[in-house]
């Protein structure tokens, strides 16, 4: 018990956390270079048959360095999960919009003449309702901490329940570590092989990487929180926060539903679980002042 402890304490380091951010960055760098050269190669040797299935426009190397950024996204939510329940479900709302941000690039290296954007509708629908879903999801973040930072908490748990409380989701966010590891993994083995299919056997692409990694991730995160939940009710009967917790919980699934949705309307329906989360978080706060009240 107490080595898992260890474990969860030098991950969660700064240091640890700073180094990997910056080969985070590293990463991010060296694979956009990459990208950008692959396109160069494919669009400059055209007889070269296994890069012609590259997207020509080198604004698609874009997408590639934000896929990175959003995995150590994913670890930073993992390790904030035991410090505060609020602090992980606002994690988990600015990896999607980060999401649906990123899609955007992809959205613009579609065009296949910006000469003739007009003549272009369905790509100019597509590009305007990410970025008008991913602006509004980051405003809706941007919401969500505030009315967090408002909430004051209630006094219901003592300092050897709030302890064992943390180490329980100290141990949760181990497992999710571990499981995070094998998903991204596996999602790398889905990528190569189904490279590997395209480039020697002329096999179609079939992954869809807007979502690789994320559909399981969440789905995932689903249980995580209705644990986090349950142990919650085990500390405390509180029916403020455990009505706030149902929210966070509720709000994940819609999430989860918003990544298996069509393209043009995922992000709106993120927005949704944002709004779910928000209003949850605002009658959190009011029965704390209503508590703070009665108490005085």
């Amino acid at each position: 018990m107490a080595a898992q402890t260890k474990i969860y304490q030098v991950l969660s380091d700064e240091n640890v956390k700073k180094r990997a951010e910056k080969w985070t960055v590293y990463l991010s760098f060296f694979l956009f270079i990459g990208h950008l050269i692959l396109i160069a190669l494919r669009n400059t040797f055209p007889e070269a048959l296994y890069l012609q299935s590259l997207n020509p426009n080198y604004l698609a190397a874009l997408y590639t360095p934000f896929s990175v950024i959003l995995v150590y996204e994913v670890y930073l939510l993992i390790l904030a999960l035991p410090l505060s329940f609020s602090n992980s479900i606002r994690k988990q709302y600015e990896i999607i919009s980060l999401i649906i941000i990123r899609r955007v690039f992809k959205d613009i290296s579609m065009f296949d003449d910006f000469e003739q954007i007009a003549e272009q509708k369905e790509v100019i629908f597509q590009i305007a309702s990410d970025l008008g879903s991913g602006l509004l999801l980051f405003f809706l973040v941007g919401v969500f901490y505030q009315v967090s930072l408002k909430r004051k908490k209630l006094k219901s748990l003592s300092e050897d329940e709030i302890k064992r409380f943390v180490y329980l989701k100290e141990r949760v966010a181990l497992l999710l570590l571990i499981i995070f590891t094998s998903l991204t993994v596996l999602s790398v083995y889905e990528f190569g092989s189904e490279v590997y299919q395209l480039i020697f056997f002329d096999e179609p692409f079939t992954l869809d990487l807007n979502v690789i990694f994320f559909v399981e991730f969440y789905t995932v995160m689903i249980f995580a929180d209705v644990f986090i939940f349950i142990a919650s009710f085990m500390f405390s009967q509180t029916y403020a926060r455990l009505l706030r917790n149902a929210g966070f919980v509720c709000s994940t699934v819609i999430l989860r539903i918003s990544l298996s949705a069509d393209p043009e309307f995922s992000g709106w329906i993120a927005a949704t679980a944002l709004l779910t989360g928000i209003l949850s978080q605002l009658i959190y706060v009011y029965f704390s002042k209503l508590e703070e009240q009665e108490s005085d």
